[in-house]
């Protein structure tokens, strides 16, 4: 009888782990990065929803694979009702749909958000082990360092250009900011970076001129056209000195989200220098 009891407990051990390792079937994500995230790692069966951001042509980069995949609003009854054993959610948006989904006995993972290139090679490999599908965001990896490597020579030659970022409400990009390393890779100066400002913080107009980069890329793409924010970057004398100097406008598909999509967004930069 102790051989036999001793037997079941193994027994239920083994089919509990093995029931862990399972990939999850039903994963259902809440937010644009994590949409990305899952249309290039996760087998299309697994995904059994996707949030209504991945469908906005004018941020999802992964707008036209969307097919027929279902979509949600976020909202907890939604997912709910789809029967996810997994959800995926960024820590910085619907947070409180995660939080709840968690006390609910729902499986919730969050990703942070990304500060760097390296930062997405982590986040990739995160979401490859969640989904079960590690292989395949290894040689995302491998393609996106390929890639890399191949604009870093396509483009050596090319001189290297200040840039500063000027966006809504007067901020701009500086250090540990995923921009400030795409322009690094790119083979631009972040001046801003090198003012000492970190992470997104206000710059004064004055600051900007008296800076005088080569390039300037004035981000308008999140904000509403009558908001008081829009005023600080449709300043006239701001579009006076921009005048002067080469705009860059990267698509905000490309750079939004940290994913595959942001090495496209290094050469779209590389090949203007």
């Amino acid at each position: 009888m102790r051989l036999f009891t001793f037997f079941l407990a193994a027994l239920a051990v083994f089919f509990a782990a093995d029931a862990t390792a399972a990939s999850p079937r039903r994963i259902v994500s809440i937010g644009l990065c994590t949409d990305q995230l899952l249309l290039s790692i996760a087998e299309r069966e697994q995904i059994a929803s996707l949030s209504s951001w991945a469908v906005n042509t004018d941020m999802s980069y992964l707008a036209d694979e969307v097919g027929d995949i279902p979509l949600n609003d976020a909202s907890v009854e939604a997912v709910v009702d789809l029967r996810p054993d997994l959800v995926l959610a960024s820590s910085f948006a619907a947070w409180d749909t995660a939080r709840l989904l968690r006390q609910l006995g729902y499986e919730v993972r969050q990703i942070p958000p990304v500060g760097s290139i390296a930062d997405i090679y982590d986040l990739l490999r995160r979401v490859g082990d969640w989904t079960g599908n590690a292989a395949r965001a290894a040689g995302l990896i491998d393609e996106m360092q390929q890639r890399l490597a191949e604009i870093e020579h396509r483009y050596a030659g090319r001189p290297e250009k200040t840039v500063i970022v000027y966006a809504p409400n007067g901020f701009t990009v500086g250090a540990g900011t995923l921009e400030n390393d795409v322009f690094a890779y790119a083979g631009y100066r972040n001046l801003a970076a090198e003012m000492g400002i970190e992470g997104f913080q206000p710059i004064s107009l004055e600051t900007l001129l008296a800076a005088n980069p080569d390039v300037l890329q004035i981000d308008r793409d999140l904000s509403r056209s009558d908001s008081l924010a829009t005023a600080y970057v449709d300043h006239p004398v701001l579009e006076r000195f921009s005048e002067q100097r080469e705009r860059l406008d990267i698509p905000l598909p490309l750079r939004i989200c940290g994913g595959p999509m942001i090495v496209d967004a290094v050469e779209a930069m590389a090949s203007r220098r």
